[in-house]
């Protein structure tokens, strides 16, 4: 049984674990993705390599890209990082700048939105920068759509400093979040990162403080596999195969029927079938007939001969050498 102390680290380590996999659960959000009332919305498709072009109803031009910075060179647009601009429009003394990219998706009245901030330091107005949203409506036959300027503040675009844009697509409509398999494939792989950091951090805490180990012993052993015991068990296994190899060899070489020197039923000629050729032993075992049968031929062949008074009574009766018949 555990120690009170040894059950109270115990749980510690269960909940920091079971925090940390929230954790890692909640870092597995894919950029420019997220969920909403149930449903996935994800906006990666609008990302391009051509960046998007659209003209308010002023006749201003302005460049924009989704979830990543523009690929169109800016002009002096005033910020800390130009490579970060991810929106911008042409102004007299220079590009300006209309945010830093985001790939945050947040989602509002079934609606996704994407918050750009950080742009170019917006005129007469102190320390402010200049800040756009997008707003993206779900239009299932807009295609990839394209984005609209409906607001400014202030309204003169010249001076403005906050953007709103809308942009009908469907991209913007929830779809699936993938193959069933990915998703089983991660929970697994959240799973087992979590139960593996469960038994080192718990292993540890209980060897120090339990069984008071101190040093590299503290942490805790684990293999799953022992590579002698596998190098033995393949050897093995190589052993077994070769020993059946050369077993099924030897009983084809000496006594199964050689097949392709006329061990097989073959008619030749008049000969009728040839018979199946047998191993030496075989041959000297059928020459010698059934057992006791080589017992039984001695013992004919050394029977005494009769006696000789036998033969010369028989010979008495009938007739001599000389023809001669005896009565």
């Amino acid at each position: 049984m555990l120690s009170r102390r040894a059950r109270y680290l115990w749980l510690v380590c269960v909940s920091v674990v079971l925090l940390s996999g929230l954790g890692i659960a909640h870092a597995e959000e894919k950029p420019c993705t997220t969920h909403a009332d149930g449903n996935y919305y994800d906006l990666n498709r609008l990302k391009s390599s051509n960046d998007h072009e659209f003209q308010s109803y002023g006749g201003k031009d302005y460049i924009l890209n989704v979830c990543r910075p523009v690929r169109q060179e800016v002009w002096a647009p005033k910020v800390d990082k130009p490579e970060d601009v991810a929106g911008f429009t042409h102004r007299s003394h220079g590009d300006f700048s209309l945010g830093d990219v985001n790939t945050t998706v947040v989602v509002h009245g079934g609606h996704p939105l994407i918050y750009m901030t950080d742009g170019s330091r917006c005129q007469n107005a102190g320390d402010m920068t200049a800040s756009t949203v997008i707003r993206f409506i779900c239009d299932g036959s807009a295609g990839t759509g394209k984005p609209q300027l409906i607001a400014t503040l202030p309204p003169d675009e010249d001076n403005a400093c906050s953007f709103f844009v809308e942009w009908r697509t469907e991209i913007a409509c929830p779809t699936s979040e993938g193959s069933v398999f990915g998703t089983i494939v991660s929970v697994l792989a959240i799973i087992i990162t979590v139960l593996f950091a469960l038994y080192m951090v718990g292993g540890t805490l209980y060897n120090r403080y339990v069984l008071e180990v101190r040093g590299m012993d503290q942490i805790p052993r684990f293999s799953f596999f022992s590579l002698s015991d596998t190098v033995a068990f393949f050897r093995e296994c190589v052993e077994r195969v070769k020993d059946r190899s050369s077993d099924a060899w030897g009983s084809r070489s000496l006594g199964a029927p050689d097949w392709g020197r006329g061990g097989s039923w073959n008619r030749s000629g008049r000969q009728g079938y040839g018979g199946l050729h047998g191993s030496p032993e075989e041959a000297q075992t059928m020459l010698g007939g059934p057992p006791g049968f080589l017992d039984e031929s001695d013992e004919d062949e050394e029977a005494p001969a009769p006696p000789a008074h036998t033969q010369e009574n028989s010979g008495a009766a009938g007739m001599d050498t000389n023809g001669v018949i005896r009565l």
